[in-house]
């Protein structure tokens, strides 16, 4: 009987915490007021207060918790596979129970911490920029303005005609992001960072194989960047990331977001890396309506620019594979399960923001 009274004790416990995540998610969307305590004053709170406690260890809490839980992981799953073999249903439903109810408290914790995010649609109202439909026309155009803009950041460099040698790259990189956002804030205060707590990923090297340049963890709101891609890459990493840590969760509000601090200041490096990172996008999409005319701005950049996309794709080449393909799926579908429609095709969404920004400049 005892098992039983656990099993019925732990579905209770399962059926509140789901409680709690429709009543969460009911509040979000029926409240406005809500939703703004939720934005500007307990988000704020908690983020910050997290970085305070995690920015003062020079190494990634984040990475440490989820090494934790997948070796935990495994020996529940050891667990669970050992009772069933054994035939010992009883002990084995609770133990998958017990898995269930830790999932959904996890969950109820991303939320809370920072998941709601997802829901944030206050970047016209902190940037003052309207965006909208756009047309080809549109595309093109912004396509040859940020090809004008990354030739120009390249020439700035020195060589126009092989990859960056970009100086700077981890914690350099941060210092010069911290100044980025404090220059971004003088024009947009909604984008002013306190508190930092930006880190070198402590797997750096095993996020090549999914192809992961940085992430955010919403647990200990870190932002974790891999040190280990091509130099010419981490800046614009490191501003987008910040953009997460400072409540923009949709990929294509990071992206733009992390384009404004970017080029906030004068150094060639982050103008060129953002300006570089969003010809790419904007090519991309452009290419998806016009293959002629994505040719065609992508002809017209310099050698060092097509060099440096030739590095990036090298670096990737040794670690594409089925682990690359399978974490795209699952990141695809976790995006669209957080009301991000088009998926990891969010990303390329920056272009609305972008021809808009131009258009006001």
């Amino acid at each position: 009987m005892e098992i039983k009274d656990r099993i019925k004790r732990k579905i209770i416990r399962i059926v509140l915490t789901l409680t709690a995540i429709l009543l969460l998610k009911g509040l979000f969307t029926w409240s406005h007021r809500f939703s703004d305590f939720y934005f500007h004053r307990w988000y704020d709170w908690v983020s910050g207060t997290f970085r305070q406690v995690t920015g003062i260890v020079p190494f990634s809490v984040g990475d440490v918790i989820y090494t934790a839980w997948i070796v935990t992981g495994i020996f529940f799953l050891l667990k669970l596979c050992y009772k069933l073999i054994r035939l010992l249903w009883a002990e084995a439903g609770l133990l998958f129970l017990r898995g269930i109810h830790t999932l959904l408290k996890l969950y109820l914790a991303f939320l809370i911490l920072w998941g709601l995010n997802y829901d944030r649609n206050t970047l016209l109202r902190d940037t003052g920029i309207v965006t909208g439909k756009y047309d080809t026309q549109q595309l093109y155009q912004l396509s040859d303005t940020l090809l004008r803009l990354v030739n120009r950041e390249k020439a700035n460099l020195g060589d126009t005609l092989h990859a960056a040698a970009v100086n700077i790259s981890g914690p350099a990189v941060f210092k010069m992001a911290l100044r980025a956002y404090d220059s971004a804030a003088v024009k947009w205060p909604a984008l002013r960072y306190r508190h930092p707590s930006v880190k070198p990923a402590l797997f750096g090297e095993w996020l090549n194989y999914p192809g992961v340049t940085g992430y955010l963890n919403p647990f200990t709101a870190e932002a974790q960047v891999n040190t280990t891609v091509p130099a010419v890459v981490q800046p614009f990493v490191t501003c987008h990331e910040i953009a997460h840590q400072i409540g923009y969760a949709p990929e294509e509000d990071a992206n733009f977001v992390g384009y404004l601090a970017a080029t906030s200041i004068p150094d060639s490096r982050f103008r060129y890396a953002a300006n570089f990172d969003m010809l790419l996008y904007s090519v991309r999409q452009l290419g998806r309506r016009d293959t002629t005319l994505a040719k065609e701005i992508w002809h017209r950049t310099v050698p060092g620019v097509k060099a440096d996309y030739e590095v990036i794709m090298n670096f990737y080449e040794k670690y594409t594979g089925k682990i690359e393909d399978y974490s795209t799926v699952l990141y695809d579908q976790y995006l669209k399960a957080n009301k991000q429609d088009k998926g990891i095709r969010s990303y390329s969404e920056v272009t609305g923001w972008l021809i808009a920004y131009f258009q006001i400049r």
